[in-house]
């Protein structure tokens, strides 16, 4: 069985786009987000890797609902039930990475009740390209 390799590869790691972490607080004390309302936390390029995506309370609602953080395809992709009127400082995030080839947002939104909270919010992406040039082997 033959062996390959690419070529002008020096370390066999590519030099290309770097994972980056976006990051947001969202304050809704002043301006509640309401019961099946959702705000759009990221925006998502096309052909980017999404790693990861969490968030943390970082003010509890005072009410006994629950938030989910997802994207065009469900509500709760990342995110299922996070208790929002828990302790400050819980975080839940998710961890199954997904790639996007077009554009789409990540979302929060309040599932069972208005949310008058704080969180802090993150994603890890890495952007791919939409060049798939095949690379040299021998």
């Amino acid at each position: 069985m033959a062996t390959y390799a690419v070529t002008d590869n020096g370390n066999n790691v590519a030099a290309g786009p770097k994972a980056y972490v976006q990051q947001v607080v969202v304050d809704h004390s002043s301006t509640n987000l309401g019961i099946n309302e959702d705000i759009d936390l990221f925006k998502i390029p096309a052909n980017t890797l999404v790693i990861s995506v969490g968030i943390e309370l970082v003010t509890a609602g005072s009410n006994a609902g629950t938030l989910d953080v997802g994207d065009g395809d469900a509500a709760d992709t990342w995110v299922t039930d996070l208790d929002a009127d828990g302790t400050a400082g819980i975080q839940e995030f998710g961890t199954a990475t997904k790639y996007y080839d077009s554009a789409d947002t990540i979302d929060m939104k309040a599932i069972t009740a208005a949310f008058d909270g704080k969180i802090r919010a993150w994603a890890v992406m890495v952007p791919v390209g939409a060049d798939a040039t095949a690379a040299a082997f021998a």
